[in-house]
């Protein structure tokens, strides 16, 4: 290995010798335009083969150093022809309109290539370099603040972490609201997304509204993202290796109280005692710190009452509880190699990703392998891509992460001095923990641990043949797979006979258990499509399409789980204590269609779409399975249809509209029928017997549908070095899949139905300044996005007004209010909104669940900005969104705990409540009177308070969740290209240093934590915030060689 590193340096000086011996020249030149013979400003001139190039400034001039004699130079710009030329010192390139501009290709439905001027509806383009800027490991994170109208939600900082993906906001109830992902041209699972390689990646089109996705059927109602993986690049075979080395850290944890240790205050006064503090107690309502030696923990074991494990200074730590995560490592290494010519093209890569979670003994090993490659043989053309992933995981399986332990330990601990569980005698085994409740997070993680391997694979096969110059055929089949394995394992712990009598957590040992499942899914397309295309006159042109498509998804699940093992740590089902408990289930449904468009041109400045198709699904009953849905959507250059528009300053006019419906079906596998489950201890014991559902099914579920208008314009002035869009829509989505609440005498609680309507309204816009300045080698691109959502219920079933969504996460669905809303426990109030208090306690009361906000941003901005200069880019994208609200649970936990910010700030001391009242009389009609509380101050400021009364106000918990973070950071300097030229081997070589999530500012209010991160994982219900891990920042570095 060192011999061949000694030769591969070796070589690489030689190359840098051989460089800079050869002969150059510097190049003075001035592009200007062959309209009006001004100059080009901005124009881009790139020197073929290398990474060198520069852009021309307000005069039109440039100039390129140290350019090889016989370069040639690529002469570029928005609006005009591309040129070619030989590099000489002094050159005059004049750049001719380029009519087909707007002719750019856009990726739509089904694969469908159309002119960028001839799309009637909004759609947008993230480009490889703008995912890969920051070097992340997953595309998913990628997209967010770079796209109107989508919004990408990281449910949690685990290395196995969900991401909700929605576009335009939710349109159904409880049904699902995701994104369809298109891979390569085949439906593919969403959660497909974070399993790719970001650098196979070509670039991701976005289609937003219903008309957008209307060709791809039922699944494509929430809009669509086309991912397109990369081919081989014309010219000679092109090796590129890069290396991502990146370390994560904790970031964003709750805000905790800083004044006051483990104990309990005064029983009769609720204040704190100086002599309230208790060694092994979890709850931080004890006296307040003072520097002292106390001790910690339980009393010797030897049975040494007076003795001690441990004694520590009665001093608050800063990152004591912080201290319980690491630092996670991530090393990624990506290998390609593409290659292409007028016959085909073939891509091939490989990626190994090793990371390292922030939590101790949690990692993760991904590696994918990608073969695309295709081939053109006269009048056919065939393709073939196919992707293998796999990805293991070794996590722990504690709920919530460990972080309610970690709230459970005051703040006078170091949890860092506790990791070595292992040892005795320094308070951390769980034998001599410290705290008496809740065990160490540190053995905690390391005895319960989950194991997954996850395999997948996505794969098509693309068939065209040209019939005639007017009629061509496609076929395309496609397969994703998906296997799970998981292991989850207890081990054993085997207490001692002191801790089971005097620690609480330690009454009885804990026994080794073994669970292990495996899940398989499968989902088959198949798609037939027939294009013609006829030119009436210089004015009409005609294109159709359609086809027929056939969708079959496959799921199965087994389950096996041992409670008790007879072997301590032998994971092994045989190895059971008693009955084996496991499930098993498999189901299938299919989908078929046909669908068709007509496309009308009229003279390349006016152009009308109409698609339709129909769908048939074996989830509904034959009466109801089939279902229609059409679209239209009509384009109009005006700059084109009227030339007196275009000007200097205007150079592109289009306005578009469009209008579709397009159905969906909300209703899982087998569930028009009442089916039987299996009753546990009914009759009695283990007797096997089965329980009909009390949720009522029938067979008349229908589809949901979704109507939506949608109009836009797009301008592009002084050659399109600025552009702008701006799309508003309005879409409803009316018969509902809901369930409503029934007498009990029918013998069910609930039963599904058709019913209730939802509408959202919103306005994209987006801005692209190319560049917004330059001069000399500087040059500063902008682009910039906002949108503005609101999503209402207009109805629901009967006179119902509001739907609980789930009641575990408080969201519910309520007439005339944003959807989703967070319901809380509200104080009693007076009419003007101040708390009502005792007027003897001081103490205020709970009062009505209220609506509190919706968990759905309505406003979003995003901002990616990339500066050049030389050889140096610096790349950063910003996000804000705000509008809406979270509610923070931990919150509740933590004024159970004392580790409360907030039930430290008053000193535990008696106060008056905030913006409180009392009632000191009623007038003559027995309205109560009510007056300002100025001195009535609450009974108990301590325990009694935060964790009896103030608690039960749910509603302090939600709070703004408005944020803006700096999402990516990058700067990168590419290897001058006379230090690498002339290797033989090396054609280009960069680095750069990168961070992800490095900074977010939050309102005041928010003293939580990170409001994205929901409990609530990938479903409808956002904005809920329970004791989850830490947020986590990334650092890194990247090393990029192409060959």
């Amino acid at each position: 290995m060192k011999k061949r590193l000694f030769t591969l340096i070796t070589m690489l000086l030689i190359g840098v010798y051989a460089a800079f011996a050869q002969q150059t020249i510097t190049v003075n030149g001035t592009v200007v335009s062959e309209d009006n013979g001004e100059p080009v400003i901005g124009a881009s001139i790139l020197v073929l083969g290398t990474t060198k190039g520069t852009i021309t400034d307000i005069d039109g001039h440039f100039t390129l150093n140290e350019i090889a004699a016989n370069a040639q130079l690529k002469v570029s710009y928005v609006g005009m022809l591309t040129q070619t030329v030989k590099a000489a010192h002094k050159l005059t390139i004049i750049l001719k309109s380029d009519t087909q501009v707007i002719d750019e290709v856009v990726v739509t439905a089904l694969g469908i290539q159309r002119q960028a001027k001839a799309i009637g509806y909004s759609t947008a383009k993230v480009d490889a370099d703008q995912l890969t800027m920051a070097k992340g490991s997953d595309a998913t994170a990628a997209l967010s603040g770079k796209v109107s109208g989508l919004q990408i939600n990281i449910t949690s900082p685990r290395l196995d972490q969900e991401t909700r993906i929605t576009l335009r906001g939710a349109r159904s109830f409880k049904g699902d609201n995701s994104a369809l992902l298109v891979l390569d041209g085949v439906q593919t699972p969403i959660n497909f997304l974070q399993s790719l390689n970001p650098n196979d990646i070509e670039n991701i089109s976005v289609l937003k509204g219903a008309s957008a996705a209307a060709l791809y059927g039922s699944e494509a109602a929430n809009g669509v993202l086309i991912v397109t993986t990369k081919s081989g690049s014309k010219g000679k075979p092109n090796i590129t290796y890069s290396l991502t080395a990146t370390m994560d850290e904790a970031a964003y944890l709750p805000k905790f109280q800083t004044r006051f240790g483990g104990g309990e205050p005064d029983p009769l006064t609720g204040l704190p005692l100086m002599n309230g503090y208790i060694e092994d107690e979890n709850q931080q309502y004890g006296p307040e710190f003072n520097g002292e030696l106390v001790n910690v923990g339980s009393p010797m074991a030897d049975g040494t009452e007076d003795g001690f494990y441990l004694q520590l200074p009665y001093s608050y730590v800063k990152d004591g509880r912080k201290n319980f995560y690491e630092k996670g490592y991530g090393i990624q290494n990506d290998i390609s190699y593409a290659s292409s010519d007028d016959r085909g093209s073939m891509y091939l890569s490989y990626q190994r990703l090793d990371q390292s979670g922030i939590i101790a003994n949690d990692d993760k090993v991904r590696q994918t392998i990608r073969f695309n490659a295709s081939r053109n043989y006269k009048n056919f053309k065939a393709g073939a891509k196919l992707a293998y992933t796999n990805t293991t995981y070794d996590l722990n399986n504690v709920t919530s992460s460990g972080i309610y332990n970690l709230i459970n330990i005051p703040g006078n601990i170091d949890l860092a001095d506790f990791k070595d569980w292992h040892r005795t005698g320094i308070g951390a085994s769980p034998d001599e923990w410290i705290n008496d409740y809740y065990t160490n997070p540190w053995w905690q993680t390391e005895t319960y641990r989950r194991k997954i391997r996850q395999d997948r694979v996505a794969g098509s096969i693309d068939l065209n043949f040209q019939a005639t110059k007017w009629l061509r055929f496609t076929a395309r089949a496609g397969l994703n797979l998906s296997i799970n394995n998981r292991n989850y394992t207890t081990n054993s712990y085997h207490y001692t006979d002191w801790a089971k009598e005097h620690i609480y957590y330690a009454s009885s040992d804990l026994l080794s258990s073994y669970t292990t499942d495996s899940n398989l899914s499968s989902k088959f397309n198949l798609d037939f499509m027939a294009f013609a295309e006829h030119k009436f006159n210089d004015d009409f042109t005609l294109k159709g399409m359609i086809g027929y498509s056939l969708q079959d998804n496959y799921y199965e699940y087994k389950e096996v789980e041992a409670d008790a093992l007879a072997l301590d740590d032998f994971f092994n089902v045989r190895n059971k204590v008693g009955e084996l408990g496991g499930s098993n289930s498999w189901e299938r449904y299919r989908r078929l269609g046909l669908f068709g468009s007509v496309d009308l041109n009229f003279r390349n400045w006016a152009f009308l779409q109409l698609t339709g198709r129909n769908d048939w699904t074996s989830l509904l009953d034959p009466e109801h399975w089939s279902f229609f849905y059409p679209s239209a959507n009509l384009s109009v250059v005006l700059t084109d249809a009227i030339p007196s528009i275009k000007s200097d300053v205007v150079n592109h006019l289009k306005v578009r509209a469009s209008a579709a419906k397009v159905g969906t079906v909300n209703v899982g596998i087998y569930n028009l029928d009442n089916i039987a489950n299996t009753a546990d201890y009914f009759p009695y014991g283990t007797l096997a017997a089965y329980s009909i559902s009390p949720n009522l099914r029938t067979r008349d579920i229908e589809p949901e549908f979704t109507t939506e208008y949608e109009v836009g314009a797009e301008i592009g002035l002084f050659r399109n070095r600025i552009t702008f869009e701006v799309a508003a829509y309005v879409q409803t989505t009316n018969n509902q899949t809901t369930n409503i609440s029934i007498p009990t005498s029918t013998g069910f609680s609930s039963r599904y139905i058709n019913a209730g309507t939802m509408r959202g309204k919103g306005l994209e816009l987006d801005l692209h300044l190319t560049p917004l300045l330059q001069f000399g080698d500087f040059y500063w691109n902008v682009n910039a996005n906002a949108t503005f959502i609101d999503t209402r219920v207009i109805e629901l079933a009967g006179d119902a007004t509001e739907l609980v969504l789930d009641s575990d996460y408080a969201g519910y669905a309520i007439v005339g209010e944003r959807y989703p809303m967070i319901k809380a426990t509200d104080w009693k109030r007076t009419p003007d909104g101040k708390v009502i208090v005792d007027p003897v306690t001081g103490l205020p009361s709970a009062g009505d669940i209220v609506p509190c906000g919706t968990s759905d941003a309505t406003v979003r901005l995003g901002l990616t900005s990339t500066m050049k200069w030389k050889g140096f880019t610096l790349g950063a994208t910003f996000d804000y969104r705000g509008g809406h609200y979270t509610r923070f649970g931990i919150e509740y936990d933590m004024l159970f705990t004392g580790a409360s910010y907030i039930s430290g700030i008053t000193g535990r001391q008696r106060f008056v409540f905030p913006n409180s009242a009392i009632q000191v009389g009623s007038d003559a009609a027995g309205n109560p009177i009510y007056q300002d509380n100025t001195d009535v101050t609450v009974y108990d400021a301590s325990k009694g308070f935060w964790n009896g009364v103030y608690k039960q106000g749910r509603a302090n918990q939600v709070v703004s969740a408005a944020s803006w973070r700096l999402r990516e950071l990058s700067l990168g300097y590419d290897i001058p290209d006379k230090l690498i030229k002339k290797t033989g081997f090396l054609q280009r070589a960069s680095v750069s240093i990168v961070g992800r999530n490095l900074f977010m500012w939050t309102p005041s209010t928010n003293i939580w934590g990170d409001p994205d991160y929901t409990a609530a994982g990938s479903g409808n219900i956002s904005g809920m915030s329970g004791t989850r891990a830490a947020g986590t920042r990334s650092y890194g570095f990247n090393l990029l060689l192409s060959f």
